[in-house]
């Protein structure tokens, strides 16, 4: 028998077929002992009260603890590296309406 010199791991197989997409401007964020629960949804009135709908939510995403901090990790790595090369992400929506 002949021993392997691969000494990197199997890429696992990824399977999208049953991938959706969605899109939130909103998220509620709960936790367990044992998990942490994000829930993603739709806000129409983010910008104040604009029509008259409530804010759904139709996603929730369940993780252990372990997974959050690296989505966490990797979101900051991934939003610094943004504005490195944009800019910086203004959350004050005032700030960003261009004067007229």
């Amino acid at each position: 028998m002949s021993e392997s010199t691969n000494t990197n791991p199997a890429v696992p197989q990824i399977v999208q077929d049953k991938l959706t997409t969605g899109y939130a401007n909103v998220c509620r964020i709960a936790q367990t002992p044992n998990e942490v629960i994000i829930d993603f949804g739709m806000n129409p009135n983010f910008f104040g009260h604009i029509l008259d709908e409530p804010l759904r939510l139709d996603q929730r995403v369940i993780l252990s603890h372990d997974a959050a901090k690296r989505l966490c990790l990797h979101l900051t790595q991934t939003i610094q590296a943004y504005e490195a090369k944009y800019g910086v992400i203004e959350l004050d929506v005032t700030k960003r309406l261009k004067q007229s």
